[in-house]
């Protein structure tokens, strides 16, 4: 099945200035054939009245474009009660960029206070702005975009660097899904306040499990590394990287396209990042955003008619003489449509009526339960599933729900199918 699939996930923290760490949480969850991702960064420490360039080289048409930024401010003033030091006004300092001469407002992502340093209270924020139309209007290739200041008389005094996030579509690479986490946090792990200042917590991509390996990719911005100094993310079942944030992309930037393995039977995969102990001279880290792009399971599955005539092929338990409604229970309701074997209801014909198409329903279930249920096959349901949505659509008796399902089933399981 092809889905194409856009769902940004609505969040109140993009509506209202926070004041503390987020944690970084989905805010888009993209589904497309060909889906594909560019990234690029750039250090922005001294920008002034200069400008930078991030390049990013587009392979197709522009989905989504989103710039983040990081900073701190030095000393900041502290509140007394909260320990927190605010964000006074909007647009804060470095709230605006311009991004090839448009000016831009971020959004402020997060904030993160650490009350006690050697240079006072500090603030680390982080903004992100949606760049779509900007992005799209200089079409595809490697394409520059040049970074300034927005606003030079309202400055942070440690700017860190900005990243350009691109979901495009090339209509040569397969259907892949694309998870986008964004917030803000900060680890320093000398800090002198223990506790959430030295960590982040952890990003989970619920991707979704396939039967077979997957090979994906993690991406990350990450503000105020240096070189030299120690980090390390870690990716579930993949090895630890180590020492990578190390501005790479200019000053106090890192803009990371990390390959990654994805087992089969892998239903998430969490990335972290971490500065390193006390005594190791760790890095500094402000994270805004981390995404991870993922191939969908290439479907195999066999139609009602294949399991029909190949009754030695079937497996995981399910038996061509198991009566229907023993599987199917909403079956009953239907005149002896549940009164048959398996066997017999994949050779159900579509039929006027209720009854009728409630018999094509079954017919379906009946092959989409085989293709569940089957480890050499890749199935978007599971045995559960299945039999959950039959029944679910049987009891309701809706004529219209039950065709609209016995569709969908039935498009899944002309998949490629390799038992042949």
């Amino acid at each position: 099945m092809q889905v194409r699939s856009f769902v940004p996930v609505v969040l109140s923290w993009l509506l209202v200035a926070p004041l503390q760490a987020l944690p970084l949480q989905k805010t888009y969850d993209l589904q497309a054939p060909g889906l594909s991702v560019a990234i690029g960064g750039v250090g922005l420490a001294g920008l002034g009245a200069g400008t930078r360039t991030v390049s990013v080289v587009i392979g197709g048409e522009v989905e989504l474009a989103l710039l983040y930024w990081t900073g701190r401010l030095h000393p900041c003033p502290l509140d007394a009660a909260t320990h927190e030091c605010p964000v006074s006004s909007e647009p804060f300092r470095d709230q605006i960029l311009l991004l090839d001469g448009h000016p831009i407002l971020g959004a402020i992502l997060g904030t993160e206070t650490q009350p006690a340093t050697s240079r006072g209270p500090i603030l680390n924020l982080g903004y992100v702005a949606d760049v779509t139309e900007i992005v799209q209007a200089k079409g595809t290739g490697r394409q520059l975009f040049a970074v300034a200041d927005g606003d030079r008389a309202s400055n942070l005094p440690s700017l860190n660097g900005a990243g350009l996030l691109v979901v495009y579509t090339d209509p040569a690479r397969p259907e892949a899904r694309v998870l986008i986490h964004q917030g803000f946090e900060f680890a320093y792990g000398e800090d002198w306040t223990p506790g959430a200042t030295q960590v982040v917590d952890p990003v989970s991509f619920n991707h979704g499990l396939a039967r077979t390996d997957r090979q994906g990719e993690v991406f990350l911005f990450v503000g105020d590394s240096e070189r030299d100094r120690p980090d390390r993310i870690d990716i579930t079942l993949n090895n630890s990287v180590s020492d990578i944030l190390d501005a790479s992309s200019g000053t106090g930037w890192d803009a990371e396209r990390i390959p990654v393995q994805v087992p089969g039977g892998t239903i998430s995969t969490t990335v972290q990042i971490f500065s390193e102990l006390w005594g190791r001279n760790p890095d500094s880290l402000l994270w805004p955003m981390a995404a991870m792009r993922l191939p969908t399971p290439v479907l195999k599955a066999c139609t009602a008619s294949y399991w029909n005539t190949h009754p030695g092929n079937w497996g995981g338990g399910v038996l061509p003489t198991q009566v229907v409604r023993n599987v199917f229970s909403q079956s009953i309701f239907y005149a002896g449509a549940g009164d048959v074997t398996l066997r017999t209801a994949l050779r159900f014909q579509d039929g006027p009526g209720l009854l009728g198409a409630a018999k094509a329903l079954i017919r379906a279930g009946a092959a989409a339960l085989l293709n569940a249920t089957d480890l050499r096959l890749e199935y978007p349901l599971s045995r559960t599933q299945v039999i959950t949505r039959v029944d679910d659509a049987l009891r309701r008796q809706d004529f219209a729900q039950i065709q609209a399902l016995t569709a969908e089933l039935e498009e899944a399981n002309g998949g490629d199918c390799p038992l042949r």
